[in-house]
């Protein structure tokens, strides 16, 4: 509400008052939505595939997601650096494996989506994100900012995948249906 009566004067000033407002909503949600559907898939001590997908996920056909972390740790046995690509995928899976959602909160439902690794559907556009590890004990954790989560909508696909390099890596993304 403070923003409509004194609007931001520069863009710097409304990110300052985002990321300021940010915990107060989360806090806001967590104390009136206890039941919020937050889930984790994980895929462990699997070799990264530069055509089939580490984790994946899809939205339903009416839904919505949000992917809030990554983390990736490498479990090679000698020094080996690999590039994992988070891309969109366009809307139906080929050759999926699926992963059924771990639940954070145990009142909360059942996932919508479907979760998954081993797709191999094209992907479409640019990786959103590209994340390097060296996989002889190296270990990344992506953690999104307040309004940099990434979304799926409506059958989207977010897929997870290596751009180089096949080491094996244990994953998990975790994620909040909307």
């Amino acid at each position: 509400m403070h923003e409509f009566n004194t609007p931001s004067r520069c863009l710097a000033e409304a990110i300052e008052r985002s990321r300021a407002f940010w915990p107060k909503y989360e806090q806001i949600n967590r104390d009136f939505c206890p039941e919020d559907p937050v889930f984790s898939i994980i895929n462990a001590g699997t070799a990264l595939s530069i055509t089939a997908d580490n984790l994946s996920c899809q939205a339903a056909a009416a839904g919505q997601g949000r992917i809030l972390e990554i983390i990736t740790g490498g479990e090679a046995a000698a020094s080996a650096v690999n590039r994992i690509s988070v891309q969109r995928a366009g809307t139906s899976y080929t050759a999926n494996t699926a992963i059924t959602p771990e639940k954070f909160n145990s009142r909360s439902a059942a996932a919508a989506g479907v979760y998954g690794k081993a797709s191999t559907q094209a992907l479409v556009g640019n990786p959103m994100l590209s994340l390097a590890l060296n996989a002889f004990g190296g270990f990344i954790r992506w953690v999104a900012a307040p309004g940099e989560e990434l979304h799926y909508v409506n059958s989207e696909i977010i897929s997870m995948r290596s751009a180089s390099g096949t080491s094996i890596v244990s994953s998990t993304i975790i994620f909040e249906e909307l």
